[in-house]
């Protein structure tokens, strides 16, 4: 479409710093100019254990601020543990919340957010239920992996381990008022958490660039970050001290969160959401598995875009027309997972998953509501079978797409 037949708007509420030692130089200052007293330290036991809370509780003492920790928050945060955390913020008369850590700790600590601020239930306000209508606490997000990007978005995704699902919480107001982005946090990340967030943050550009939601502004954030990742991120792997890298790829998480917080998201996350939600496969590695198998099944829809990504990774397509470097990326794609040594497929989870098994998550994917609707090509329940069937066990060779 020309862009003078375009209309759009695009807000990005978050404040970014980014730069090594930020958060020593920014932190406590920052929550002294939002005139907050008693901050809720939303993390994870691995954080603690890394020492990365207690260090800024200290930060906080030492400038006079008060803070509680609350270190229960697990991979694909439970939707009973964000209510205990909220009963607990409330307990303390807590007035802000800080989130500390990957995905989790951010969806945990924006869904409290909605919890402390609304009555009910927090699955009370999923997607196609309630609204979120009133402001949540002032929430500051620290990152300290290197693929979410959730510090920059405006959804919160959370887990009915009852039911077995994934659920979206969205609204303008769930966006953090800061993110402080420091590299040096990433440093004692262990390399295969590296190798996973950062296609995590692949996924995300590329599912930006290539939305039906996509514009010019999403465009050039998303292909930014496709750049930095190609060219830094094996390094940041490779080696926890090249600082140089680590910065490069923490920062091209954020601008692959802001690209995807107002392009939107497609079917890699509609197909991985009940993967971790079911089998719980840590998102980044579902995402990463699954990100070549539905690059070839939407190649159809544009074949313009993803020629664009192939030749951002490999330079040498340049001179191949759009068609041939397109068919080229999830090869290519493919290759970049192997050489962080990524699994091609889910054959270690050790599980024979049967024709029900693999009905009842395309039929989850479906009801991915904040996702299923952008992706370029359309996407029948299928089609979804037929991407699941080529990574899961027992069905690697039956599907093709045309």
């Amino acid at each position: 479409m020309f862009l003078s037949q375009q209309s759009f708007n695009s807000a990005l509420p978050t404040l970014v710093i980014f730069g090594v030692n930020s958060l020593e130089a920014h932190l406590a200052s920052k929550i002294k100019e939002c005139k907050k007293s008693k901050v809720f330290i939303a993390t994870d036991q691995g954080l603690v254990k890394a020492g990365i809370p207690h260090k800024i509780y200290a930060i906080l003492k030492r400038d006079g601020i008060e803070s509680i920790i609350f270190s229960e928050v697990e991979p694909n945060p439970h939707a009973e543990t964000v209510m205990k955390g909220s009963e607990l913020y409330k307990a303390e008369g807590c007035d802000m919340i800080l989130a500390i850590g990957g995905g989790s700790a951010m969806d945990f600590a924006k869904a409290v957010g909605v919890a402390v601020s609304h009555p009910g239930h927090i699955l009370d306000y999923r997607r196609g239920e309630k609204p979120v209508v009133n402001e949540i606490p002032t929430l500051f997000a620290i990152p300290t992996t290197v693929g979410t990007g959730s510090e920059v978005t405006t959804v919160s995704v959370i887990t009915d381990h009852k039911a077995g699902r994934k659920y979206v919480i969205a609204a303008p107001t769930l966006a953090p008022k800061i993110a402080i982005v420091d590299p040096l946090l990433t440093a004692s990340l262990p390399r295969q958490i590296v190798a996973t967030t950062g296609i995590d943050a692949l996924v995300h550009a590329v599912e930006a660039y290539v939305s039906i939601r996509a514009t010019p502004i999403t465009d050039g954030l998303a292909i930014r970050a496709i750049k930095m990742l190609k060219e830094h991120l094996p390094a940041a792997y490779a080696h926890p001290d090249n600082l140089e890298a680590r910065s490069q790829v923490h920062l091209a998480s954020t601008i692959a969160g802001m690209a995807f917080g107002l392009g939107g998201l497609g079917i890699v996350h509609s197909c991985s959401h009940p993967m971790s939600a079911v089998y719980h496969v840590p998102h980044g590695l579902a995402n990463a598995i699954l990100l070549p198998s539905v690059v070839e099944y939407n190649l159809i829809a544009n074949y313009k875009k993803y020629a664009e990504i192939a030749r951002v990774i490999d330079f040498s397509l340049i001179s191949v027309d759009d068609r041939n470097a397109a068919k080229s990326l999830a090869g290519i794609l493919r290759d970049f997972n192997q050489s962080l040594d990524i699994p091609s497929d889910f054959n270690y989870l050790g599980i024979q998953f049967t024709e029900d098994m693999v009905d009842r998550l395309a039929n989850d994917a479906m009801d991915d509501k904040g996702t299923i609707p952008n992706n370029p090509r359309k996407a029948e329940k299928e089609d979804i079978i037929k991407i699941y069937k080529r990574v899961l066990p027992l069905y690697q060779q039956e599907a093709t797409f045309v």
